[in-house]
Order: structure tokens, then sequence, then C-alpha cells
């Protein structure tokens, strides 16, 4: 189905405006109060009109069975998202890591997306292309290593763009120029600066290396040393959306060009995926991307919501709906899922406001009942 690009705007805000599950109409008939009451009506009629009068098919809230599962990225996974998060935002000295392909900064593959913001992978290994695991997504802002640059609280770690090596690059001196990055581990992972393992959630213990308090200052006019901010093209855009080809959901909700309005998918583990939500319906037709994000697999109750993090993963959709709009929210606390955290890639305008880089606590809420 081709979209035009007015309705297509026009069918974007209103699905992103929408919040809960809309009302279930229940079908069914009302008696007529006004009926003669010298009318004879046998028992047998009043029988036939009271089965009349309930719901002979009441529409099903939703399918309580279990969400799928995933699984981990393949190698072919691997290494398709290697070669798409192809820049190097950092100096060489701290591009540590030889690999066949290319050099690495260790851990992490990196993609511009604006003038501003990149994203990133970090895998379980220094060198990328042995991984085997997904451990977190990343995004970055450009700036200063000040308080007043620090964008939000899940920017916990300051990176500076050049040092003489990647652990030199960590933190730094006041004013210097660098990337604020928000950690989002996908799975259950373990690392130094965490006493325990911790679960797939928004990781405000990652690294952190807070700003001198009261500092001043805010630069992002300054060139990374790659030179390659910018937003994504049209091929890379493709590239993207052709890695990310999982789906979640029934037929009913693949929408836009048999997938689901805006996202593209990829499952990382059994009950965790990533995602890139674009601003067109239609991805083939978007222009930029504005969220990255994760979806933690559940039902629709509080002690699903991933790590109890309910300010950040705001919207719960379910697997199963008549459509993508009926899928926001749930109707019953058995009702399966995925619980979601959009993390905006790029300042923009959302029906609900404007909306800046960083977690999105305004996004599509999907309480639960108390």
């Amino acid at each position: 189905m081709t979209i035009n690009r007015p309705e297509s705007i026009d069918r974007r805000r209103v699905i992103q405006a929408l919040g809960a599950g809309g009302v279930v109409a229940l079908a069914g008939c009302t008696g007529d109060e006004d009926a003669d009451e010298d009318d004879e009506v046998d028992d047998e009629e009043v029988d036939d009109e009271e089965d009349d009068e309930e719901p002979e098919e009441e529409e099903e809230l939703a399918s309580l069975e279990e969400a799928p599962t995933g699984e981990s990225l393949s190698e072919e996974d691997i290494q398709a998202l290697i070669d798409a998060f192809d820049d190097e935002p950092m100096n060489e000295d701290q591009q540590e890591i030889e690999g066949d392909e290319r050099n690495y900064t260790p851990r992490h593959v990196w993609k511009w997306v604006s003038d501003e913001n990149l994203i990133g992978l970090h895998f379980n290994e220094p060198n990328p292309e042995e991984a085997t695991e997904l451990d977190y997504v990343t995004i970055g802002q450009k700036g200063l290593f000040t308080e007043e640059s620090q964008p939000d609280e899940e920017f916990t770690h300051f990176h500076s763009h050049t040092a003489d090596g990647w652990e030199a690059g960590h933190g730094g001196e006041t004013g210097d120029e660098g990337y604020w990055l928000t950690h989002i581990a996908v799975r259950e992972i373990e690392y130094p600066f965490h006493d325990e393992p911790i679960e797939p959630r928004v990781d405000y213990g990652f690294m952190p290396t807070p700003p001198e308090e009261g500092t001043e200052g805010h630069d992002v006019d300054w060139e990374a040393p790659d030179g390659g901010e910018g937003d994504l093209d049209d091929e890379d855009r493709d590239e993207l959306i052709e890695i990310f080809d999982d789906e979640w959901t029934n037929e009913d909700q693949q929408e836009a060009d048999g997938r689901t309005p805006a996202h593209v998918w990829k499952w990382v583990s059994e009950d965790t995926m990533i995602f890139l939500h674009w601003d067109e319906p239609n991805v083939e037709e978007a222009e930029n991307l504005i969220y990255f994000g994760m979806g933690g697999r559940g039902q629709f109750t509080a002690d699903d919501i991933p790590a109890g993090q309910e300010d950040d993963f705001t919207h719960f959709h379910k697997h199963e709906a008549d459509s993508w709009e009926a899928g926001h929210g749930g109707q019953d606390s058995e009702q399966w899922g995925y619980w979601l955290v959009h993390h905006a890639t790029r300042d923009h305008e959302m029906p609900w406001g404007d909306v800046e880089v960083g977690i999105d606590r305004e996004f599509m809420p999907t309480p639960v009942e108390e």
C-alpha cells in the first residue's frame, strides 16, 4: 500500500497521540421500553428477547496467549550491524582494537544520526567482530564536560572525543569536548562497576563521570574527529531497515507496507528486543530517526516493567490486537506484550509537546491500574 506523505503525517500523529487501548464496545440489543403492555407475549418469546438482550458476540479484549520469544543476535546479524555502524567519533588513539574489517573503540560501534547525536552498540567482547552478545544500546549527545552540558540523569558517562587511549577518554577536564552517553542494558549482564549482575534496564550506574558541580558551558559547534556528523541518508536508513527485520505482533498490527507503523525491530535475547522509531509510518519514506529503544517481554502488570523503571518504560504494547492503535496498553493484567522505553535521538515535536534528546518520559503512557 502506498502512503502519500500528507496522509502519513496525519496518521503518524494519530498513532502517536493515542494512549492506552481504546474503549471496547459490547455488541448487543436493548429492549423497547415503550412496548404496548397489552401485547400478548408468551414465555418462550420473553426468553428469546432476553437472549437477544445479552451480548451475542462480545469483542474479545485480546488473546491471553504468551507473546513470542526471541533469540540472541546471530553471527550474520552482528556482522551486518558492525558494517552499518561504521562511523568513528573518537580519535585514532582510542581505536585500540584491530579487527579484520577496521579498527574499533573497545566494545563499541557508532553511527551518526544528526548533527549533534549518535547511537551506538556495546558488545560483550572488546573486538566487536568476535562478539557473541549485545550488552547495551547507547545514545550520545555532543557537549562539554560541564554540569550545564549534561542533558539528564540517564547520561551518566562523559567520553572525550580526543584522548591518549580509550580509558583516558573516560571523563576529562572541565570544559573538554566530547559526548554524554546513555547506556540501556538489553540483557542480564555483569560489569565491574556493578556489585551484582543487572537485568535489562536504563543503566543509571554505568561508569558515572559526574562533572564538577556548578560548572558552566555548553557547545556543540565543534567538529568530531571523523567529521561524520549529520542525518542518516537514504542508503543508511535502508541498510538499517533491512537488518531490523523481526516482527513480534500479529499481522493485523502490521499496517504500513507489512510493518508496524514507524518501527523496525530486532531480537537480541529471548525476552528483549531493540527498535528504531522513524518519523514516518512507512519507514521506507522516513527522513529521520527520532527514537532508539528497547522492549522487554512481559504482561500488563507493574511487576513486569523492566527493573521497575515505570518512569522510563512508559508504554506497553500488546502482541495481539485488531490494529496498531488497538495494541496500545492493555485491559487485563494477563495480556502479553512488551514494555518499551523510547530514547529520543534528536529534538523533535510530538503531540504531547516538544521532546528533547533523552528518555521520553511522556511517551504515550499506559499506566497499570493499582
